[in-house]
């Protein structure tokens, strides 16, 4: 692993379940950031987090004591918003946590003549009638855009249904495919490693879903990493057919490879 950190200029990092999990920072996770910008290591973190707007992610983790610039934090949010402008989207239905509207601002939330229904997490506020409204828009033509395709997440009271989950179920009703704007996809990791300055063989992510952050970067040429920490479980890893780079107990046991 040493060698491999050692060709390595840059980390893109996930957060949930990486760095923390609910209101407690992972062990040893602090002295790794520490760590990174000790040594000058340019680094993001990424996350699939659509639960906050991003102001309120940052918000988070400065509560835990970790000092992290907003421009080290790269959302998903974030990434749908801009491929949202770059389709010339402007009107769209939001299936969305009401807080995260602020990231979305520069669009019309409407559930009438939409160009796009959006997808995030709306944990228990989601319902058969918010579905049914987004059914009844993609097939009158509206398109289908999410910010995650994770199946479930790991949260303080345990495993939760993720995003992803709903979008499925809207892709089998609809028979559309959805655009997806955060990881594991092509155009979210592309727009992360812009963002830190390097080529995708420079980079490795750290993350604890075996598909959306390690399978993801290494579809895009990056490496992955794999925490087993947050949802890490050795069976899904074993059925995704998965191989990452390395596996290591937490971000802490990757402190003295740095």
């Amino acid at each position: 692993m040493k060698d491999m950190l050692q060709k390595i200029k840059g980390l893109l990092i996930d957060l949930d379940g990486t760095i923390y999990v609910g209101d407690e920072l992972i062990p040893g996770a602090k002295e790794f950031i520490h760590k990174l910008e000790e040594l000058s290591i340019p680094h993001l973190f990424v996350t699939n987090i659509t639960s906050r707007p991003r102001r309120e992610v940052l918000d988070r983790i400065r509560e835990k004591g970790l000092d992290i610039k907003p421009e080290q934090v790269f959302t998903a949010p974030f990434s749908a918003a801009s491929y949202l402008r770059s389709m010339g989207f402007g009107r769209c239905y939001f299936l969305i946590r009401d807080g995260l509207h602020e990231d979305f601002s520069d669009f019309i939330a409407t559930d009438t003549d939409v160009d796009a229904v959006v997808v995030g997490d709306m944990g228990d506020r989601i319902t058969f009638p918010l579905l049914n409204t987004a059914f009844q828009l993609l097939m009158g033509g509206a398109e289908l855009i999410t910010m995650s395709r994770s199946r479930y997440f790991k949260g303080q009271d345990g495993l939760a249904l993720d995003a992803g989950s709903f979008v499925a179920l809207l892709e089998h009703a609809s028979m559309k495919k959805a655009v997806v704007c955060g990881k594991p996809s092509a155009e979210f990791f592309n727009m992360a490693l812009k963002q830190l300055g390097c080529y995708a063989d420079e980079v490795a992510m750290i993350g604890d879903d075996v598909e959306g952050d390690v399978g993801g970067a290494q579809a895009c040429g990056l490496h992955g990493i794999l925490v087993q920490t947050g949802k890490y479980k050795k069976e899904v890893m074993e059925k995704s057919g998965i191989l990452p780079d390395y596996i290591v107990p937490s971000v802490e046991s990757l402190i003295e490879f740095l």
